[in-house]
């Protein structure tokens, strides 16, 4: 397989986020209630995960009657997101491609959407995971988000390219 000769993520090259502190059990509470709110909105019921900068689970929910292989992906997906640097769903062409060894991708590598990085002030506070859905779990991060406080900015790019620009807004 033929390897391009920039294969690097850009979120790893730039080492431009770093790791911090800041996220709270309360703002994790905050973020799940929105997130569960959003998850009823949307019909699916979710699990819900979020992480500390360390990879450490801060806070978890899984609503009644989500699917229970959610409970580990959205697990994973914070994990990822965080020890990634970036959104799960951007490892999914990495892999697929062959830009990364696939030994890379462990058993708790999650290379789908629905796993984000908390970010405030260019740090990465945490990891946020949700699983349940497709689209729908890239929703209920945008809720989870927006009720801690966070950048949305990773969220609105993959609404747009999974669902683009008219029906994202």
């Amino acid at each position: 397989m033929n390897k391009p000769a920039n294969s690097t993520p850009a979120a790893w090259k730039s080492g431009g986020l770093s790791y911090g502190s800041g996220l709270t059990l309360d703002i994790a509470k905050r973020m799940l209630e929105a997130g569960e709110k959003e998850a009823e909105k949307q019909g699916v019921p979710m699990s819900m995960a979020i992480s500390d900068a360390g990879g450490n689970l801060v806070a978890f929910r899984r609503m009644d009657n989500a699917a229970l292989f959610s409970i580990q992906i959205a697990m994973d997906k914070a994990f990822t997101t965080l020890f990634g640097k970036m959104p799960t769903g951007n490892f999914a062409d990495l892999y697929r491609t062959g830009e990364l060894v696939p030994l890379f991708f462990h058993e708790r590598w999650i290379t789908f959407p629905g796993g984000f990085p908390i970010t405030k002030n260019e740090m990465i506070l945490g990891g946020i995971g949700v699983s349940g859905g497709t689209i729908e779990d890239v929703y209920v991060v945008k809720a989870a988000l927006k009720a801690g406080g966070f950048i949305l900015d990773e969220v609105d790019t993959v609404i747009k390219a999974m669902i683009g620009d008219a029906q994202s807004k």
